[in-house]
């Protein structure tokens, strides 16, 4: 991987929010990449544009980005920090089969995209279960979705 994260310096992110804030109110954009002389360029393709402005996004909002290819692997520490586990959690899932992975000598290495599905998976899985309990409390009367005037929490 050998892949370092990108940081945005302070000022730097207002410059990332106004390009942002360009993208956003623009129907249809050409992106090119020009030389310091100003005489020539070169246009991005979409897909290359799109991974800069995800990036810029991240940037704007004071995240690192880092840019894997989605079948590359990590180890088990760059693996759980992806998904914002402890190590041991992770190798616990690993043993319990929950995510994919192959050994290289002593070492485990696990696949990005089987990463991302199993956060994917785990995600929808709190997103249901948050629902069901909010469908719960509303059925006991323990949620009011909204406060009605006069009360107060």
């Amino acid at each position: 991987m050998g892949t370092m994260p990108v940081f945005a310096k302070p000022e730097d992110v207002s410059k990332l929010r106004g390009v942002l804030q360009f993208i956003e109110t623009q129907k249809k954009i050409a992106a090119y990449l020009v030389d310091s002389s100003g005489q020539n360029r070169l246009e991005l393709p979409e897909p290359l544009f799109q991974v800069l402005a995800a990036a810029a996004r991240e940037l704007a909002a004071g995240r690192s980005v880092v840019i894997f290819h989605y079948d590359a692997e990590v180890t088990t520490q760059q693996a759980a920090d992806l998904i914002q586990i402890s190590r041991p959690y992770l190798v616990k899932l690993l043993e319990e089969g929950k995510i994919a992975y192959r050994k290289v000598g002593t070492h485990r290495r696990i696949r990005i995209v089987d990463v991302l599905k199993y956060k994917e998976i785990r995600d929808e899985k709190r997103r249901a279960d948050l629902k069901e309990l909010i469908r719960v409390s509303e059925s006991m009367g323990l949620y009011d979705d909204e406060t009605s005037p006069g009360e107060s929490d």
